[in-house]
């Protein structure tokens, strides 16, 4: 059965994927056209506005509302700390509202962050599921733990079905790599294969769980028939020392960009995370895998910014 979508969001990384490989119609919801050309699909409606100008009409005959959209890092807190309030929670809750506001509310799948657990693995060495402790560190998880609570109130009072799911550290070969703070793996890649020197937190001595974009649109996809008003933790399920990473770079690069090892700043010592190891055991049993591992993966985006160098 065809379904009628809306992707907030539409043209970030996982949105765009997303978009890319849904069968049926689709609006998308963008503040701006920035990143438009990683959507291929022509037979999409799009709605230039922000989330916290959604009205009711905009989603009638939607049955399925891709929340992609949100702030996507721990440092607005330095700046303007309204704007993850702003774009996470009162967003999310006007999008609610329109939905509460139709005869047959649309089924919300909401993307959230493993950072809404914090430094739980490292206090108690157990891998995080979908049950363990949160504990968010910064303000950009804090809210996005808000918005998740807010959808399962929402939901108990208005009926509106939910999924909420908390996605692993997500790259892919169409995310921005001019930017350290969102991307910060590609922006290492686009270094590593300049030559340029690449400087490591820690040396790389922590490990995280990363996930292919292509995977997470995979998971999504199999959880959108297969659950309603759930939590899932969606990422790769094997971890990797990301000095391991670094190293199958210089493998792929041939480059042997020098590596520095620097100290994090203050400011991400009280905001970031250690270690991350995911138990993806919840929707392993349901039957979905991931199929592209680090190695694919890199190589994947290692051919597409080589190709984007040789074209400049």
């Amino acid at each position: 059965m065809k379904h009628s979508y809306l992707v907030t969001g539409g043209f970030g990384l996982i949105g765009s994927t997303l978009i890319n490989s849904l069968d049926g119609d689709v609006v998308i919801l963008s503040r701006t056209r920035k990143n438009e050309e990683r959507v291929i699909r022509q037979d999409v409606k799009i709605l230039l506005k922000d989330l916290n100008s959604l009205r009711v009409n905009d989603l009638k005959n939607i049955d399925i509302i891709y929340h992609c959209a949100g702030t996507v890092d721990n440092y607005h807190v330095l700046t303007d700390p309204y704007i993850d309030v702003k774009t996470n929670i009162n967003g999310t809750i006007n999008l609610l509202e329109c939905c509460r506001k139709l005869q047959i509310p649309p089924k919300i799948i909401c993307l959230s962050t493993f950072f809404v657990y914090g430094n739980e693995y490292t206090r108690t060495k157990n891998p995080i599921n979908e049950d363990s402790k949160t504990d968010p560190l910064a303000l950009y998880p804090i809210t996005k733990l808000a918005s998740e609570s807010i959808i399962k109130l929402y939901s108990r009072l208005f009926n509106i079905p939910y999924l909420i799911c908390r996605l692993t550290n997500v790259y892919g070969e169409k995310e921005d790599f001019s930017n350290s703070k969102k991307g910060a793996l590609n922006f290492l890649i686009m270094k590593a294969i300049k030559g340029e020197k690449i400087n490591v937190y820690s040396g790389g001595e922590y490990y995280r769980d990363y996930i292919f974009v292509k995977d997470v649109v995979s998971a999504l996809q199999f959880l959108e028939e297969k659950s309603v008003n759930d939590t899932f933790l969606i990422g790769y399920g094997k971890p990797i020392l990301f000095k391991d990473i670094i190293s199958y770079l210089h493998q792929l690069t041939d480059k042997k960009s020098e590596i520095g090892q620097i100290d994090p700043p203050e400011f991400h010592k009280i905001v970031g995370i250690t270690d991350f190891i995911a138990d993806t055991s919840k929707i392993n049993s349901l039957g979905w895998f991931p199929s592209i591992d680090y190695k694919e993966g890199l190589k994947i985006i290692v051919e597409r910014y080589k190709s984007l160098l040789k074209h400049r």
